[in-house]
């Protein structure tokens, strides 16, 4: 019983010498643990996609959820340029939040996507840029928001499940807001879902 318990830890430290002297076993180990596209960036920075949703107008982490409404999102993403490689190879992008409401604000933005992979097919995605609205007043809150400026930031947030190589859908928020650079500051949110199609 003694010998076997002496053998089995002999076996195990000569293991874990192994693999401190072989690099290349210890990364092989890593990857039996983590899926082997884990934490890549700009997957499908080759190529272009269209995503199309529809969301809950005024409905998101840090909004009030006062208004009630519907939201059409559209984006239309390029292919990232070579020289934003350094920063992970982000995604040129354009789109809108077309709402469905009383007293409905729109949204048009742009700015740079970025997604990374967790596996073969889920992945998370950010981006970060700047919008326009239509609010037909910027500071009276009793209107549908007092969003203080015309020019507001974008950001939005993510998880995607690739259904094929070329088809994905996602669960998708987005968050517009000057940073309190305005006299007022009640940013706008919309929460949903919405597909994508690379090509």
């Amino acid at each position: 019983m003694i010998r076997q318990k002496i053998a089995a830890f002999a076996s195990l430290v000569s293991l874990l010498i192994a693999a401190a002297a072989t690099p290349s076993h210890a990364a092989s180990l890593s990857a039996d643990i983590l899926p082997a596209r884990f934490g890549e960036l700009g997957r499908y920075s080759d190529k272009m996609e269209a995503r199309l949703g529809v969301m809950a107008y005024d409905r998101g982490f840090f909004s009030t959820d006062v208004f009630s409404g519907t939201v059409i999102n559209g984006e239309l993403l390029f292919r990232s340029p070579e020289f934003l490689e350094a920063i992970g190879s982000p995604r040129p992008y354009i789109g809108f939040d077309a709402a469905i409401a009383h007293d409905p604000v729109h949204f048009f933005y742009a700015g740079l996507n970025w997604d990374m992979s967790l596996t073969d097919r889920l992945y998370l995605s950010a981006s970060l840029g700047g919008s326009i609205n239509t609010a037909r007043n910027l500071i009276d809150p009793t209107t549908y928001k007092a969003l203080g400026c015309r020019v507001l930031f974008h950001l939005g947030a993510g998880i995607g499940f690739d259904i094929t190589p070329n088809l994905t859908i996602q669960a998708y928020a987005d968050h517009f807001s000057d940073a309190n650079l305005c006299r007022v500051n009640n940013g706008a949110e919309a929460t949903g879902v919405r597909v994508g199609y690379r090509f």
